[in-house]
């Protein structure tokens, strides 16, 4: 009798441990299928408030803008001690109506939207996120495919194989205009976790990904590593008929305290089939990144003025010299909720508007909008 006892009580244990597990399970899926967080993160938003105008100073650029480089958050399923900490989970605490919403109330016209899409099951529904958000938002977004291979994995890859992106293209024929942005870096370079190593712009996979961009009439978007320069200035004059545009500090070396803008002057004045896209605003302090809070990043544009003397010095030659090649971008991050929220796309725009005033006005419709225009119209 003791045993069935024990029997029991060990049966009772066993079913509120595999219950526990449930629960642990369906908040780590966000209480549903992956197609029930397809649908939701695709759920039409009603209220699109809009957020106060924020203004830096009185000169102001009133012009449209393009948002060169947005990223779509994953709708990967977080897990539960994930889930409100910060980071943005599409379908869970963000959606696309969301994301519209404030490119829409901050006075975005468009933006480089880079939607994930991974080879590694539910590529279909990544897919089916991006073609429900053009069908919403046709004039707002202009989707990029952004394809890693397990790239935080040591053996995985920035970028699927020419194979893998031929067949994720053809589920929907035309819907993305772009393919990126794709970060040719080794994994932890910007202090993460080690994973997939840096990939030449020349590499063998690249090379036939770039037939696939040319089949395919897309533009290509990249984040340059250390020392690639040669590599990728090989890959420029090898496909003049392709739109290339990349952005990062990894060929921006600091000398004195200062950006040394050398290498893009260099490759932008040898290779008119090449863009950059610039993020690197803010007093040359990035700010959208993980460990810092939402209140720190607008207390740090509340110095505008002393901001807004060193980006200038910084980027304004530049940006006059190659006013056909340059572009305004802000990089909202897949890693970081409060770079999506309504005040901060204000804050984002206000300050770029604050910027674009202060260049030469010859240059500063193309820099805020016509060049990113441009680009995807001649690809």
């Amino acid at each position: 009798m003791k045993f069935w006892r024990w029997a029991l009580i060990l049966l009772v244990v066993i079913l509120v441990v595999a219950a526990g597990f449930a629960v642990l399970k369906r908040g780590s899926s966000s209480e549903g299928s992956w197609e029930d967080k397809l649908a939701r993160a695709l759920e039409p938003k009603e209220d699109c408030v809009p957020a106060p105008e924020k203004r830096y100073g009185n000169l102001r650029y009133e012009g449209p803008l393009i948002d060169a480089h947005y990223h779509i958050p994953n709708f990967d399923s977080p897990p539960p001690w994930e889930k409100n900490n910060g980071r943005p989970y599409m379908g869970d605490n963000i959606t696309i109506g969301d994301i519209a919403c404030t490119i829409q109330q901050e006075g975005t016209k468009k933006v480089f939207a880079f939607f994930p899409v991974f080879p590694e099951g539910h590529t279909q529904e990544f897919l089916d996120l991006a073609k429900g958000a053009m069908e919403q938002h046709p004039d707002i977004f202009m989707p990029f495919i952004m394809p890693p291979e397990r790239d935080n994995d040591p053996d995985g890859f920035p970028t699927v194989d020419a194979n893998a992106l031929t067949e994720m293209l053809r589920q929907y024929p035309g819907l993305f205009q772009g393919y990126g942005e794709i970060g040719l870096y080794a994994r932890g370079d910007h202090g993460g976790p080690k994973g997939a190593p840096a990939l030449p712009p020349d590499s063998q996979r690249l090379r036939e990904i770039y037939s696939v961009v040319r089949e395919h009439n897309l533009a290509a978007y990249v984040h340059l590593g250390e020392g690639q320069q040669a590599s990728f200035e090989r890959v420029l004059s090898q496909n003049p008929d392709i739109n290339f545009v990349w952005h990062g500090d990894q060929l921006i070396p600091y000398e004195n305290g200062q950006q040394n803008l050398m290498h893009i002057d260099e490759i932008l004045s040898r290779h008119p089939n090449v863009f950059y896209g610039v993020d690197e605003l803010y007093g040359d302090k990035w700010m959208i990144r993980p460990e810092v809070t939402k209140e720190e990043f607008l207390a740090h544009l509340e110095n505008y003025e002393n901001l807004l003397a060193q980006d200038l010095a910084t980027w304004k030659g530049i940006i006059e010299r190659h006013p056909d090649q340059m572009m305004w971008d802000t990089d909202r991050s897949p890693q970081v909720l409060w770079s999506h929220d309504p005040d901060v796309g204000q804050a984002l725009t206000g300050y770029g508007r604050a910027f674009i005033a202060r260049l030469s006005p010859a240059v500063q419709e193309k820099f805020a909008y016509k060049n990113a225009e441009r680009l995807l119209q001649t690809r």
